[in-house]
């Protein structure tokens, strides 16, 4: 324990950030288990391979494999104009006039132009003046400076932003699902039967919503029951009354 005194004002915002942090880390977890489960069933449905290591135990999907390339090479761009929409991405600046000088906003330079992330990824770079022409020229913001620096301080353009952030997704896309895989080759039987309603249900609610016919989510819970029931030869549970 740290001898250096903080003061009550110090001891009062870390007391307000560690309960924003712990909120903000709950609802990102909450907010990609339905994602993790979605891309789970997409990768099993596209019959992608689990590589094994030498004792046989699952350490995750084969990305490698043709099918794994495939959904890589088809979501990954995807993920990328999905994030560009986003105004997250949108960046306020103050252009001078109509020229290629966009600065950043500030008392004296009220914002009155928005950088896009959609332009960021859509823009030919090719038709943008240079960096060194362009200290603080479209190109400047989509790429960074002289220095990678973007011209309002930030660590990298706009574009570059957008890329590395998809990449985040596509590993952390990956990582959820070597982790399924990892956890569900550990599952028992028991386990995986009790399972079983939960892994279809989405399918089944999906499957349903396309317009086609089949039994009701109630009627999946008790046939998914009684299959359990059957497997492990156990007497069916009694219904309550």
């Amino acid at each position: 324990m740290s001898s250096f005194k903080l003061s009550n004002a110090v001891q009062t915002k870390l007391d307000a950030v560690a309960s924003a942090a712990a909120d903000a880390f709950v609802a990102d977890r909450v907010s990609w288990e339905p994602v993790a489960v979605l891309f789970g069933e997409a990768v099993e449905e596209a019959d992608i391979p689990t590589i094994k290591d030498a004792d046989g135990i699952a350490v995750g999907a084969d990305w490698e494999s043709e099918g794994g390339k495939a959904v890589i090479a088809y979501i990954s761009p995807k993920i990328l104009t999905a994030l560009s929409k986003n105004k997250y991405y949108d960046v306020a600046v103050h252009r001078v006039g109509s020229g290629d000088e966009y600065l950043p906003v500030d008392a004296a330079h009220a914002a009155n132009y928005i950088i896009t992330g959609a332009f960021a990824m859509l823009a030919d770079l090719s038709d943008l003046a240079s960096i060194k022409e362009r200290l603080t020229g479209m190109k400047a913001w989509l790429r960074g400076g002289v220095n990678g620096v973007r011209p309002d301080g930030a660590a990298q353009g706009l574009r570059d932003m957008i890329n590395n952030n998809k990449d985040q997704v596509m590993r952390r896309l990956k990582k959820k699902e070597n982790e399924r895989r990892q956890a569900s080759a550990k599952k028992t039987l028991v386990d995986k039967l009790l399972d079983l309603y939960k892994g279809l249900k989405g399918s089944r609610d999906r499957y349903e919503k396309d317009g086609c016919e089949c039994v009701s989510d109630a009627e999946l819970k008790v046939e998914c029951d009684k299959f359990a029931d059957k497997v492990l030869k156990r007497q069916p549970k009694k219904a309550a009354k």
